[in-house]
């Protein structure tokens, strides 16, 4: 970005802060949507919307939220065992402080 003229660079980042700031929206509205829909299927559930590499981001706040389960989605990118699981849900079988839910 250094190149590019002041008022390019200002709305590019104008632009990827509306983006990031539209994605944090929809990632809280979906997991308040799952939070309702756990809750009215009796679950005690707590959901929080974080920021950063995604398996030591979820293994971080497993341990500091002394979390009982974690239940994510396989994705299946990378890898034969990967290309299976995922590589987020593949090291949190493998690390995790706690139980952990594979959902395809």
């Amino acid at each position: 970005l250094g190149q590019l003229p002041a008022g390019v660079r200002t709305s590019l980042r104008a632009q990827a802060n509306a983006l990031a700031e539209d994605k944090r929206r929809k990632a809280h509205r979906a997991a308040d949507a799952a939070r309702r829909k756990l809750e009215s299927a009796g679950w005690s559930v707590r959901t929080d919307v974080c920021e950063g590499v995604p398996l030591d981001t979820l293994l971080a706040r497993a341990g500091s939220e002394r979390a009982d389960l974690l239940a994510l989605g396989a994705r299946g990118v990378g890898g034969v065992r990967r290309w299976l699981l995922g590589s987020v849900a593949e090291g949190a079988l493998e690390h995790a402080p706690c139980a952990v839910l594979i959902v395809r």
